[in-house]
């Protein structure tokens, strides 16, 4: 086409007679039809990555959709419903009566931490908080930086530190985590006042005993019932010393 749109502004400026208006026209539907021609053998470049785009695209929704990884989703979402939206201040260490703990029901205890803390600390808390399963225990946070929550809850909660989720292969794997509740609760920091993370805080019938320091859980425990003499405690320090013995 640009071939023919020189043509006619090179012919234009020849001197105009009868013959050349003649030659012109010839000269115009010669150039019209090899521009014809060439516009019927011009090609779109191939997408090579094309094909490969659609097979991937296509494996990814098979994935998706397949029973076993919707079963998957289906249970990390009920873990992430029961960890991450678990913020009711009033519920926050309430006993469940449906699974009595070796706490008395007058016996809360909260367990305060944050991101700063190293991830290996918060995975021996939760493997211990797992291991006694006690509804009187909640883990609780302060806040988050925002859209890091989900990440972080994710990361931590995993029981082998160094398994990597697999999401996108033949055999979709989804790592082993743990099922504890992490609660929101800035107005539990005031209320302790709690200033400095890890905090150990427990309560019995209005009475508060505290402690902070990087150190083992039930170290922690053997801390406070030194003064607070709970029945509900000393087990609670027996399982996870049992525990570490087994």
């Amino acid at each position: 086409m640009l071939y023919l749109l020189r043509l006619i502004l090179v012919l234009t400026l020849l001197p105009f007679s009868v013959s050349a208006a003649d030659e012109l026209e010839i000269a115009v539907q010669r150039a019209m039809e090899q521009a014809r021609k060439h516009a019927a053998r011009m090609e779109l470049q191939f997408n090579k990555h094309q094909e490969a785009g659609f097979k991937a695209a296509k494996e990814s929704v098979r994935i998706f959709n397949s029973p076993e990884f919707q079963e998957k989703i289906r249970c990390e979402e009920k873990r992430l419903k029961k960890e991450v939206f678990a913020d009711d201040v009033e519920r926050a260490g309430e006993q469940d009566v449906s699974n009595p703990g070796k706490l008395a029901v007058n016996e809360k205890m909260y367990l305060f931490f944050s991101s700063s803390i190293p991830d290996e600390t918060i995975h021996s808390y939760m493997a211990a908080v797992e291991e006694l399963d006690e509804p009187g225990v909640a883990m609780l946070m302060k806040g988050f930086v925002p859209g890091e929550r989900h990440r972080y809850l994710i990361q931590i909660a995993k029981k082998d530190r160094s398994c990597v989720d697999q999401m996108q292969r033949e055999n979709p794997e989804v790592c082993e985590r743990f099922e504890i509740p992490v609660r929101i609760q800035p107005s539990l920091f005031n209320k302790y006042e709690v200033t400095q993370v890890p905090a150990l805080v427990y309560e019995r019938q209005g009475e508060v005993w505290k402690i902070t320091g990087n150190a083992r859980f039930d170290y922690l425990l053997e801390q406070i019932n030194r003064e607070a003499k709970s029945p509900g405690l000393e087990s609670l320090i027996a399982t996870l010393q049992r525990g570490k013995h087994e």
